[in-house]
C-alpha cells in the first residue's frame, strides 16, 4: 500500500482524509449490495424480454393451431381489373369461370335548376325513405338549397345531398341526392310535398339504382352491390368493372406457400428464444445462474423434440415436416421438405399441429405450456420475480442499516479526532508556556 502524508492543524495529521478512507473501508459492504441488488435487477430486466419473446413463440403457436388456420385456400383472378376474388375457411378448392356482365350502380336523383344556391325552398316537414326506413326532417324558417343539403347529410346515413352547379346564369344549380350503396339496397325516394313558402326542390332520377349482374359457370347472378359474398361459398367477388362477354378464370387453391410462411415464423420465433438463451447464458447475462431460463429453455426443447401422443395423424415429429434441429439449439426450417409433406400427407401434417376433435396438436400444447410459464399466479416467471423482489428488499433493507452503521462510526471518529486535536493544542499551549518561564 502506498504511503499517505497527512497534515493538520495540532497533530499535523489530515484528520479529514483520515475519516474519510476509514468510511470508505467501512462502506464496502454498502457497495457490494448495492452491486448485487444491480444485478438482481438486470435478472427482473431479462426475465421481462424472455417472457416477451415466449409472447411472439406463443402468438406464432396460435397462427396454426385450428384446422381453418391451417387449412388456408387462396383465390386467384384471370383479370384482377375486373374482378377480384378473396377465400375464407368456409371455401373449397376449385375453379369457376365468371362474367361480369354489369356493375351495381347507385341510385342518383336531381331537382330543377334554382338561380341561386341561396333561393328558399320553403319550410315544413320532408321525408327520405332508404330501404323502408323513412327519416322524417322538420324545417322551420327560411331554408335555402345550400342548408337544405346540409340538414339531409347531418340526418340521413345512405343518401348524400350537394348542390351543383353547371354555370347557367339562371337555372343553374340543382340539388342531387345520391345513393350511398350501389344496387337495389341502396334504393331511397325522397318526399318535399310538405314544404311550403317557398320552391321545393322536384326530383327526376338520373341514374337508377341497379343491381350487378355475373355469370358464374353461366349460372346468371344478381347481387345487390359490387361486393358479392354469398354466390360462392366462401368467395368473395369485388367486382372492379365491368365487361360483358369476356370469361374471368378464377382458380381456388390451398395456400401451401402461406402456411410454410406460418411454420417458418413459428421456426423463427423459436429461434429468437433461444438466441436470447444463448446469450443470457454467456459469461456477461444477467440469467446465467437463474433457474428459470434453463427450465424454459429445457422445456421448449422437450416440446419441439419429443413425439407427439395420441395424434390422429401418421406424422408424430416436426423432423419429418422439414423442421430440424440446427447448431446452437436453434431449429432449421426446410421449405422444400415441408411442402413435399404437405402434397404426400396434408391431413397428418395438419394434425401434427392443430387442434380438432380427438385430436390436440403440437401448437396447443405449447400454447399451454407458455401459458404456465407465464401465468401471473404460479408460473415459473412469478415465482423467480417475486424472490428477486424479495433479494432487493432484503439488500434496500441491509443497506439502510449499514449506511446507519456507517453515519454513527463517521460521528464516532470524527469525535475522537476532535478530542485529540483538542488534547493535542493544550500540550503544545502548556509546552509553550512552559518554555517562557525563567527558572
Amino acid at each position: 500500500m502506498s504511503s499517505i502524508a497527512f497534515g493538520g492543524l495540532a497533530t499535523g495529521l489530515d484528520t479529514g482524509t483520515i475519516v474519510a478512507q476509514l468510511l470508505e473501508l467501512k462502506k464496502q459492504p454498502i457497495y457490494r449490495l448495492q452491486e448485487r441488488k444491480k444485478g438482481f435487477q438486470a435478472e427482473i430486466s431479462a426475465l421481462g424480454t424472455l417472457k416477451s419473446k415466449l409472447a411472439a413463440l406463443q402468438e406464432a403457436a396460435r397462427k396454426l393451431d385450428t384446422s381453418g388456420e391451417f387449412s388456408a385456400l387462396k383465390a386467384s383472378s384471370s383479370d384482377e381489373d375486373i374482378l377480384q376474388v378473396s377465400a375464407n375457411s368456409k371455401a373449397a378448392p376449385g375453379s369457376y369461370t365468371v362474367e361480369v356482365l354489369s356493375r351495381a350502380v347507385a341510385q342518383k336523383d336531381m331537382s330543377q335548376g334554382y338561380d341561386s344556391k341561396l333561393d328558399s325552398v320553403g319550410s315544413g316537414t320532408l321525408s327520405i325513405t332508404i330501404d323502408g326506413l323513412t327519416h322524417e326532417l322538420e324545417l322551420v324558417g327560411y331554408n335555402n338549397l345550400e342548408s337544405l343539403a346540409g340538414l339531409i347529410n347531418d340526418n340521413v346515413d345512405g343518401v348524400g345531398a350537394s348542390v351543383l352547379y353547371d354555370g347557367s346564369e339562371t337555372g343553374g344549380y340543382r340539388l342531387v341526392l345520391s345513393g350511398g350503396e350501389a344496387g337495389s339496397a341502396g334504393a331511397f325516394s325522397a318526399d318535399f310535398s310538405g314544404l311550403s313558402g317557398g320552391v321545393p326542390p322536384v326530383l327526376s332520377t338520373t341514374t337508377a339504382a341497379a343491381d350487378a349482374q355475373l355469370l358464374i359457370d353461366d349460372v346468371a347472378v344478381s347481387a345487390s352491390s359490387n361486393r358479392v359474398e354469398d354466390a360462392v361459398s366462401g368467395l368473395t367477388f369485388d367486382l372492379r368493372d365491368q365487361e360483358p362477354g369476356r370469361q374471368i378464370f378464377v382458380e381456388v387453391s390451398r395456400d401451401n406457400e402461406g402456411i410454410a410462411e406460418l411454420v417458418k415464423g413459428l421456426v423463427d420465433a423459436y429461434n429468437n428464444v433461444f438466441s436470447y438463451v444463448k446469450e443470457q447464458t454467456g459469461k456477461e447475462g444477467s440469467l446465467r445462474d437463474n433457474p428459470t431460463l434453463r427450465s424454459v429453455a429445457s422445456r421448449l426443447e422437450s416440446m419441439f423434440s419429443q413425439p407427439l401422443e395420441s395424434g390422429l395423424g401418421s406424422i408424430g415429429t416436426f423432423s419429418l415436416v422439414g423442421v430440424t434441429r440446427g447448431e446452437g439449439r436453434l431449429l432449421k426450417f426446410d421449405e422444400e421438405d415441408f411442402a413435399e409433406a404437405l402434397r404426400a400427407n396434408f391431413g397428418s401434417v395438419r394434425d401434427l399441429f392443430v387442434e380438432r376433435e380427438g385430436n390436440e396438436g403440437k401448437m396447443p400444447q405449447l400454447d399451454d405450456l407458455i401459458k404456465s410459464l407465464t401465468d401471473n399466479t404460479g408460473g415459473v416467471f412469478k415465482i423467480s420475480t417475486d424472490l428477486l423482489n424479495r433479494k432487493i428488499r432484503n439488500a434496500d433493507d441491509t443497506i439502510s442499516r449499514y449506511e446507519r452503521s456507517a453515519e454513527s462510526y463517521k460521528l464516532t471518529l470524527e469525535r475522537k479526532f476532535t478530542a485529540m486535536e483538542m488534547m493535542v493544542a493544550q500540550l503544545q499551549a502548556q509546552g509553550n508556556y512552559l518554555g517562557t518561564m525563567v527558572f
